[in-house]
């Protein structure tokens, strides 16, 4: 679905996330012929819970694909070509100088002293290169807390229908990572060997997908093991990693030299690999394409066209709002020792007027406007619809319920996820919140809290004055503790100061009869069926969009223009 690598978004890793474990077509079973699988579910589970109430899917014909073999023989080709170039290249600067100087005709020692040290630098560049292809052991780090068979066994029976329709093994183990994607991977070992199979769903998708639409997202993951993509991943991977830490060991000792000749060795062997580091990737991720236009192809077969595509926009969807979701309504919450439903208030994050409106833009404007790039490990949205539009499959039976219904407690799971992002708070706890009352239980508190830390800040301040301080936010903000662990620009610190204004003017609005409404995705503040964001007037207000007399005014018809802004941060405050 997404990339194979699970791990949280970090530039240094943005090549390493798009091979990972990547899963590439084994020669054998592209060579399958068409089978009719059946569906195989246990009855009983290991764990004691008994008969487990899915319906079983029907049996799947899946179709051979034998072209695409030449893909699995371009990866090979492409992993062996890579290896043999850089080889070659570490010969070619040993030997090319010491060919020279047993050749030369010329006394010049000027010539000669280039051509020594010249050899000193290719045996560097050479042992660099071939240090940086010497494999190194996989490390896998969970990238979130392990789902346990006991614990959910709906979702494995699940697992094991959809497993047992491809004929394949369920993965080792299952993880839940908190971003919308999915992935499976061979992880551990040596290029592959020792390795075991992962998996990784993704926390949005149980509140955003019904059963169907995970089942989709879940066939297209088991699709990259029955296509056998995951077998010849490590080699991939691990080439991939060799290239990136050949460039990077050479940029590393190339600063230890400041010989001019050695320099532009240097610069030529670096320019050499990064040429054929690009074609790599070039190749590989072609092929990575054609993978998820397959396993495409057999989330179709086995969950159905429609779950398929609803799956792929829904995706998009979750991807474009998640992070601004997780960011600025779940953070600030647990930041106060708060837990919400985080299922519950994604769903209605998406549905929120404002939020809805926007993700449908940035997902049509995906579909009409969005191109293949060279280096894509996927294929634009509107090719994968396109492509699943012209399949010819069976109908399935749709699940319209919940994709979060597989899970007995989605609570203890979301806590689960939580705390293994933030093991701090196993010690501190979280108690349960609804949205509902996140604005006076949770929010109110925290906002009444930090205006009585920077009362000084605001002392004989009123919203009428607010202008005044306008030109001193960076001075303003200096004064208050920079973040554990960061220094703040001067901008930053006056972004924050303005930040501390749009608090205390809510806390004002609310001393005088305005109430809060505070949801996922909406914000505001009323009286009656007059609204107003006060972060919007604040920001107008810094920017010079409204003038004083203006904002005077504007202060009256709310009610707060005497307000002392001091007092709002006290215990006694309403």
């Amino acid at each position: 679905m997404g990339p194979s690598s699970a791990e949280q978004c970090r530039p240094e890793a943005a090549s390493e996330r798009r091979s990972r474990g990547k899963r590439w077509h084994g020669i054998a079973s592209w060579t399958r012929r068409a089978e009719v699988r059946e569906s195989r579910f246990p009855k009983t589970d290991d764990s004691g819970f008994g008969i487990l109430v899915l319906m079983p899917l029907a049996p799947v014909i899946i179709p051979p694909r034998r072209s695409l073999v030449l893909y699995a023989l371009l990866a090979i080709l492409t992993v062996i070509a890579s290896y043999l170039f850089i080889l070659l290249l570490a010969v070619a600067c040993v030997w090319l100088p010491i060919y020279g100087l047993l050749h030369i005709d010329t006394v010049n020692l000027r010539v000669l002293l280039e051509l020594v040290l010249l050899s000193l630098g290719g045996i560097v560049v050479a042992g660099t290169l071939l240090w940086s292809l010497v494999p190194r052991r996989d490390q896998f780090n969970a990238p979130g807390p392990m789902l346990e068979r006991s614990a959910h066994p709906r979702f494995f029976g699940e697992l094991d229908q959809i497993a047992a329709s491809l004929n394949e093994a369920v993965p080792h183990e299952v993880y839940l990572i908190g971003e919308p994607n999915a992935f499976v991977s061979d992880r551990g070992g040596i290029l592959g060997f020792g390795s075991r199979r992962v998996m990784g769903i993704g926390l949005p998708f149980l509140s955003t997908l019904s059963v169907s639409e995970l089942r989709a997202v879940l066939a297209h993951e088991f699709g990259h093991y029955y296509g056998g993509d995951t077998k010849l991943g490590p080699w991939v991977y691990k080439t991939q990693k060799a290239m990136v830490r050949a460039l990077e060991n050479l940029g590393s000792v190339q600063e230890g030299w400041g010989i001019q000749i050695i320099q532009i060795l240097f610069v030529v062997v670096f320019s050499l690999l990064k040429w054929s580091f690009g074609g790599f990737l070039r190749v590989i991720n072609f092929i990575s394409r054609k993978q998820e236009f397959r396993a495409d192809e057999l989330a179709c077969i086995v969950a159905g066209m429609p779950p398929q595509m609803q799956s792929l926009k829904k995706v998009r969807a979750a991807a474009a709002a998640w992070p601004s979701y997780w960011g600025t309504e779940v953070v600030p919450v647990l930041g106060q020792g708060w837990i919400p439903s985080i299922g519950e208030g994604f769903s209605r994050y998406l549905a929120a007027p404002g939020i809805a409106a926007q993700v449908v833009t940035i997902v049509e404007k995906s579909i009409a406007e969005e191109k293949t790039g060279p280096y894509d490990t996927h294929p634009p949205l509107r090719e994968r619809l396109r492509a699943t539009e012209m399949l010819k499959v069976e109908e399935r039976q749709q699940e319209v319920q919940a994709a979060s219904s597989l899970f007995d407690d989605p609570g203890l799971l979301e806590l689960q996820f939580v705390k293994f992002l933030h093991p701090e708070l196993n010690k501190a706890g979280l108690q349960p919140v609804a949205w509902d009352d996140v604005g006076k239980t949770v929010m109110i508190p925290s906002w009444k809290s930090t205006v009585f830390q920077y009362s000084a800040l605001v002392k004989e301040v009123t919203p009428e004055s607010l202008p005044d301080l306008v030109p001193h936010l960076g001075q303003l903000g200096a004064q208050m503790r920079d973040p554990v662990g960061r220094i703040l620009t001067g901008q930053e610190r006056a972004q924050r100061m303005a930040d501390f204004l749009v608090i205390a003017l809510q806390l004002a609005l609310l001393e005088n009869g305005w109430e809060l409404v505070n949801q996922p995705g909406v914000f505001y503040l009323h009286r009656g069926d007059e609204k107003i964001v006060p972060q919007a007037a604040v920001y107008e207000l810094a920017s010079g969009k409204i003038t004083r007399e203006a904002w005077s005014a504007r202060c009256a018809e709310l009610g707060i223009t005497q307000t002392a802004l001091s007092s709002l941060g006290e215990p006694s405050a309403a």
